[in-house]
């Protein structure tokens, strides 16, 4: 019994001691980066629009900064000689047409008198292939007719899709040829955000949680569309095409893009050396691991691959080494 009593006086010194520490779950720590590049709002289609045929402009019924929506006139051509070419192509279809009827009314009687057998077989086929030529002649005028109609209509000059006027190139009364530039527009709908990144940027983009466009103090939620997989030879930066999940900015816009990646960081004053090594502590039951990070550089942030529910010691982590029981 006398031997017990200082062996149980003993104990208390001889029992590990636990250090007290505090921890936190590792979700709650970790920071998600947020990069951004220069970027802007791009039309999906900003066309200028020009004449198809010779004519004088007639017309420009619409101003820089007017909405416009699909199949609006915008410009107006003189197109009176293009109306006259049409008239005479369909007068000379009514013309072909009566010709054609008495070719037919000629067929039919020749062949009422060959049965009877008062007529030659030579003078019939005449009467047939005068019928056949008429026949390939209205077809081709009726051609004629569809081109000028084309013409016709290519004398109004219309909005494409919804847009906006932005600029008009021409002056009524000018002349206008084939090409010549009248008004330029810029679609309204379904803006899109291009930026151009360095292949990081890119790689980095893609595995984004959120990006949002930033413009005049507000920010738009984005979704990407498109990481372009070629590299620009001059910049070397891909273009990633992005669309806004809800309301857009102007095209035209120039902002940021910014994202938040999907790999979380642990800040760097979490980090502890033993030897050679960087890493955190981790609580194991009443345990502290040392978990090495071999990508972690001295006051850097740095990756953790663990689980968002992982305890990480934050306070207490420099008394601890490798398997120490902790108090929690």
């Amino acid at each position: 019994m006398r031997r017990l009593i200082p062996f149980l006086l003993l104990w208390p010194l001889l029992a590990p001691a636990q250090v007290a520490v505090t921890t936190a779950r590792l979700a709650d720590i970790v920071n998600r980066p947020v990069q951004s590049a220069p970027a802007s709002v791009v039309a999906r289609s900003a066309p200028a629009l020009a004449s198809e045929i010779h004519a004088r402009i007639e017309t420009i019924p619409v101003r820089v900064g007017d909405i416009v929506t699909t199949d609006t006139i915008v410009v107006r051509l003189d197109c009176r000689l293009y109306e006259s070419q049409l008239a005479g192509a369909r007068a000379t279809v009514k013309q072909l047409e009566a010709q054609r009827d008495f070719a037919t009314g000629q067929l039919e009687r020749a062949l009422s008198l060959q049965a009877k057998k008062g007529i030659s077989e030579e003078l019939v086929d005449q009467r047939r292939s005068e019928l056949a030529g008429l026949e390939a002649q209205l077809a081709a005028q009726h051609e004629s007719v569809r081109q000028a109609s084309l013409q016709v209509d290519r004398c109004d000059v219309r909005a494409p899709f919804d847009a906006v006027v932005t600029t008009r190139l021409a002056a009524v009364g000018g002349l206008a040829s084939p090409g010549t530039e009248l008004v330029r527009l810029v679609e309204l709908v379904d803006p899109e955000v291009s930026a151009a990144l360095r292949e990081p940027e890119a790689a980095d983009l893609a595995d984004a949680v959120s990006s949002t466009f930033v413009w005049n103090g507000q920010s738009f939620p984005l979704s990407i569309r498109a990481l372009l997989p070629v590299v620009n030879e001059r910049t070397r930066t891909r273009e990633a095409r992005l669309t806004f999940k809800g309301s857009s900015a102007p095209s035209g816009a120039a902002g940021r893009l910014q994202w938040q990646t999907g790999n979380p960081q642990l800040p760097p004053e979490y980090v502890v050396r033993r030897g050679d090594s960087l890493g955190v502590f981790l609580v194991d039951g009443d345990r502290a691991r040392f978990h090495p990070l071999p990508r972690a550089l001295e006051g850097q942030p740095v990756a953790v691959g663990l689980p968002e529910d992982t305890l990480i010691v934050v306070d207490g982590r420099y008394r601890l080494a490798d398997g120490d029981t902790v108090a929690h």
